[in-house]
C-alpha cells in the first residue's frame, strides 16, 4: 500500500520515508532509466550481442557456428558476462518468457538498476568534495547526463566493468583510509571490473598510483585487496575453463591475440588525440566542448583527486592503443558531470547571477532534448526492433515468413554473422546484391532509408511501407545528437 502524506513522506507498505530532494531525484531517474531499458532494443556494438548473448545461447545448446565470433575460436573472452546472461535467460524461461527480445528487456533493466545503484553510490561519495549547496546538483548532473541512459542500460563489458569502476572509486572518495572489510569489498569489485573488461586495468594504474603517492593505505589493506582481488580472477579462470572446455588463461589469450598478433589493430587504427575529439562529440558539441574545457580547470583545480588520477590513466592509456572506438571509453561517461560541477564553482558561479542561469539553461535544455532523444529510440538505428517486427510477423502468419533484403539490409546479419538469439520464429531472409535479382514476390522486403530508386520502384509494383525502424522525429533530433547514421534506418514493405 502506497500513500501520500503533506509532510513530504510517502508510506509503503505502512513505513513512512522521508520524501526529500534525493529521493525524488532517484524515483525519478528510476523512471528515465526503466524507460530507456523498455525502449532501447537490441545493441550499441556488436560485440555487446555476439560475445555475451550468443555466446549464453551457444552454452545453453543452442547456438550455431553461423552466431559465434572468432573471439570464441580464440577463447580469449571472459566468460563471466556470458554465464550471467545464461542465468537469466534460463530464470525468465522458467517463468514462461519464451520471448528472446523480452528476455533481453529483463537483461537492459537489470543493468540499468545496476548501473543507477553505482552511480548513487558513487554520487554520495563525492558529494564531499563539492560545496554542500551544489550536491543535489551533482547528483542530477551525474543521473540525468543524456549519454548515460542510453550506455547505461545495455549489458556490455564496457557499461559493467563502468559500475565495478564507481564502486570501487566511491571507496577511495571516503575521507578516512578504509577498513579490512572495505579492502576485501573494493578488491571484489575491481576484480569483477577486471574480468568484465580487461582494459579497466588502465583506470586501476591510476588508482594504485594515487594510492601510494597520496591515499598511502596501510600494508594490512594492500593484502587484504590484493587477495579479493586473486581470488576472483581465479574463480573466474575456473569458470571460463568450465565454460570452454578445456584450461583457459583468458587474460593472456586476449593480450596475446591483441597486442602480440596485433588483430585488434586490423580492425582500424585511429591517431592518438581521437578519444579528446570524442569526449567532445559524443555528448554534442553543445555539450562537448565545456565538458572538455572542465575536465581541463577540474584536473588543475582537484589534481589529488582519485578520480582526475583515475580518468586520466585510463584516458592516456586508451590513446596509445592504435585501436580505438568510442564505447572503449564509456567507463569516464559518469565521471564528467563531476568536472562540470567543480569548473561551475571556479568559474560561473564567480559571475554573476544571470549569467550563470543562462549558460546553465542552455546546457540544461540541450541534456533535456538529448534525454528525449535516447529514452524513447531504440539502439543504434533500430535492427533489432526490425528483427522483432519479423519475427511477429511470422509468428502471426503461423508459417514461415519470406523477407527480402537489398544490400546487405539483412537486420540478422552482423558481417558474417548470423544472431541466432533473436531469430525464434521461422523468418525466411533472402539476401540479394541488386533490385534485378529479386525473383518471386516475397512477405516483406527490408531497405535502408537511403534506397530511393528501389524504394520508389517497390511501391510502384504495389507493396506500401508497414513499418520503420525509427520514426522520423527520432531522425530530426538525431541531426542534433547523432547517435545513429539516419541513412541506415530500415524500413519494411508488404504487398497492399
Amino acid at each position: 500500500m502506497i500513500e501520500m502524506y503533506n509532510d513530504r513522506t510517502i508510506i509503503v507498505f505502512n513505513r513512512r520515508i522521508p520524501l526529500d530532494a534525493e529521493i525524488i531525484i532517484l524515483l525519478v531517474a528510476l523512471v528515465v532509466y526503466l524507460t530507456c531499458a523498455v525502449f532501447s532494443t537490441g545493441y550499441l556494438h556488436p560485440d555487446e550481442h555476439f560475445q555475451i548473448l550468443e555466446f549464453a545461447k551457444w552454452k545453453l545448446g543452442e547456438g550455431t557456428p553461423q552466431a559465434m565470433a572468432w573471439e570464441h575460436v580464440a577463447k580469449i573472452r571472459p566468460t563471466l558476462q556470458p554465464v550471467l546472461a545464461m542465468m537469466i535467460i534460463r530464470s525468465c524461461m522458467w517463468l514462461g518468457m519464451q520471448n528472446p527480445f523480452h528476455q533481453a528487456m529483463v537483461i537492459r533493466m537489470l543493468t540499468g538498476l545496476v548501473m543507477l545503484f553505482s552511480m548513487s553510490m558513487f554520487i554520495k561519495a563525492a558529494k564531499c568534495r563539492v560545496t554542500p549547496q551544489h550536491q543535489n546538483a551533482l547528483m542530477v548532473a551525474t543521473l540525468f547526463f543524456w549519454v548515460m541512459p542510453m550506455i547505461g542500460v545495455h549489458f556490455s563489458s564496457e557499461i559493467l566493468s563502468t559500475a565495478c569502476l564507481l564502486f570501487l572509486l566511491s571507496g577511495l572518495l571516503r575521507p578516512e583510509q578504509p577498513s579490512i572489510r572495505d579492502a576485501l569489498w573494493m578488491g571484489f569489485v575491481a576484480a569483477l571490473g577486471f574480468e568484465f573488461r580487461y582494459q579497466v586495468a588502465f583506470a586501476y594504474v591510476g588508482i594504485l598510483a594515487w594510492i601510494l603517492a597520496v591515499g598511502r593505505y596501510r600494508w594490512q589493506i594492500w593484502c587484504a585487496a590484493a587477495f579479493a582481488f586473486l581470488t576472483v580472477v581465479a574463480l573466474s579462470t575456473a569458470l571460463d575453463s568450465w565454460f570452454y572446455g578445456r584450461f583457459v588463461f583468458a587474460p593472456y589469450n586476449y593480450y596475446y591475440m591483441n597486442i602480440v598478433q596485433h588483430v585488434a589493430a586490423a580492425y582500424g587504427v585511429s591517431p592518438w588525440y581521437t578519444y579528446f575529439l570524442q569526449l567532445a562529440i559524443i555528448p554534442s558539441l553543445a555539450l562537448g566542448v565545456p565538458v572538455l574545457l572542465s575536465v581541463c580547470i577540474g584536473t588543475f583545480k582537484h589534481y589529488r583527486n582519485p578520480v582526475v588520477w583515475t580518468f586520466w590513466t585510463f584516458l592516456l592509456f586508451h590513446s596509445v592503443v592504435s585501436h580505438k572506438e568510442a564505447r572503449f571509453i564509456f567507463p569516464l561517461m559518469p565521471l564528467l558531470p563531476l568536472f562540470l560541477v567543480w569548473t561551475y564553482e571556479v568559474i560561473l558561479h564567480e559571475l554573476s547571477r544571470f549569467v550563470s542561469f543562462v549558460v546553465v539553461g542552455l546546457l540544461a535544455l540541450v541534456n533535456v532534448g538529448g534525454l528525449v532523444h535516447v529514452a524513447f529510440k531504440p539502439a543504434d538505428n533500430g535492427k533489432a526492433v526490425m528483427m522483432q517486427y519479423l519475427c511477429e510477423r511470422a509468428s502471426e502468419q503461423k508459417r514461415y515468413l519470406r523477407v527480402k533484403v537489398y544490400g546487405g539490409n539483412n537486420p540478422f546479419r552482423t558481417g558474417p554473422l548470423i544472431s541466432q538469439f533473436y531469430l525464434w520464429q521461422p523468418v525466411d531472409v533472402e539476401e540479394v546484391w541488386r533490385s534485378a535479382d529479386a525473383g518471386e514476390d516475397f512477405d516483406v522486403i527490408v531497405l535502408q532509408r537511403r534506397d530511393l530508386i528501389d524504394r520508389k520502384r517497390i511501391l510502384a509494383e504495389g507493396y506500401r511501407e508497414v513499418y520503420r525502424s525509427m520514426s522520423d522525429w527520432q531522425n530530426v533530433l538525431n541531426k542534433f545528437y547523432q547517435t545513429y547514421d539516419s541513412d541506415r534506418v530500415l524500413i519494411a514493405y508488404e504487398k497492399r
